[in-house]
Parts: C-alpha cells; sequence; structure tokens
C-alpha cells in the first residue's frame, strides 16, 4: 500500500485533533480512520497493535502511531505519524495554559466539558465493543472464543471486585492464558 508521508502525517494530525479522553478515547477515531476508511491496516492487525502499543511504556496513542507509521512509511513515517498525533494535544494545551485557565471553572466551560466527557465516555465504550468484538469472536466459522471469553471475565472480576492491580491482572490473564494452551492443548 502506497501512503505519501504527507498523507500519514496530516491523518495522525487529525487524530490528534480530536484524541478527546486519551489515547482510550482515540482508539474509536484511530479504529474508524485507519481500518475503516483508509483501511491502512486490517482489524486484526489493529487489535494486534493495540496490544503491542498497551504493553510497551508510553501511550497508546503515540505508540500505535509511531507503530503504524512505520509500518507504513519506515522511520520518516514513525517520526511523521508520532509528530502528528503529538502536535495538536501540545498545541491544545499550551493555548489552554496561556489564555484559558482563568476560564476553566466557568458555568460555560463546565457545560462544554460535560459533553466532551460524555463523549469520551460513548468513544471508550465503542472501542472496547469493537476491539472486543476483535479478540473475542473468531469469525470462521462465526462463535464466541470461549477461552478468551472466560479469562476477559476473570480479568474484569480481579480489576472490578477485587480492585487488584492492572499489572497483576495482566500477568495473571497472560499465565492462564498459558496454562490453559499447557494443560489443555487450546
Amino acid at each position: 500500500m502506497s501512503v505519501s508521508l504527507l498523507q500519514l502525517f496530516l491523518e495522525f494530525m487529525k487524530i490528534g485533533f480530536f484524541m478527546f479522553g486519551g489515547g482510550y478515547g482515540g482508539i474509536a477515531l484511530m479504529y474508524k480512520e485507519l481500518v475503516e476508511i483508509n483501511k491502512w491496516v486490517s482489524e486484526d492487525e489493529f487489535v494486534k497493535i493495540l496490544g503491542i502499543a498497551e504493553s510497551t511504556p508510553g501511550p497508546i496513542a503515540i505508540n500505535s502511531a509511531t507503530y503504524i507509521g512505520y509500518k507504513l512509511g519506515g522511520v520518516p513515517g514513525s517520526m511523521l505519524a508520532t509528530m502528528g498525533v503529538v502536535t495538536p494535544p501540545y498545541l491544545v494545551i499550551l493555548v489552554i495554559a496561556m489564555f484559558l485557565t482563568r476560564y476553566m471553572y466557568t458555568e460555560a466551560a463546565r457545560i462544554v466539558f460535560r459533553g466532551i466527557n460524555s463523549a469520551v465516555v460513548a468513544l471508550i465504550l465503542y472501542a472496547l465493543i469493537t476491539v472486543g468484538r476483535s479478540v473475542l469472536v473468531v469469525e470462521r466459522p462465526p462463535f464466541i472464543d470461549v477461552i478468551s471469553a472466560v479469562i476477559f471475565v476473570i480479568a474484569f472480576a480481579l480489576l472490578y471486585l477485587a480492585r487488584l492491580h492492572p499489572i497483576y491482572v495482566i500477568l495473571a490473564s497472560a499465565g492462564l492464558s498459558i496454562l490453559v494452551r499447557l494443560v489443555l492443548g487450546l
């Protein structure tokens, strides 16, 4: 697939401008732009990239941009995609810090942020459903990957009910998957 470096930069810059809610809020936007609209990566590849981006140090959006940029444009592509996704939030925070701080606690700001925060929750839920479908459902033939579903439920219970630290949940989930493979061969 041929993608110009300018296209790559501009696409990630657009993603960066609308990545409210941080990287998790931006997953839905990245999915829509990179998988559905531009078809630069497949759905399966996108899920794997998220796994890699989340398991390496740094923000998921930046790690994803760097990885996809490298895949599509080598080292220059990774640098431009990363700069594209980082520059808009940097500029927005700079403007807020310089000019809008005194207005952050006004009624108008409260109303605007109520709307943005609500949309962020919807974006994260959309990303959860989209990515979750790719992880939990095997498409040929269509059925639930029972092992993945069980690990998901256990991980969620450990996070939400047991209030276990996320690092321990990740390690326990990986260990459980390895154990299932070793014991059951699945």
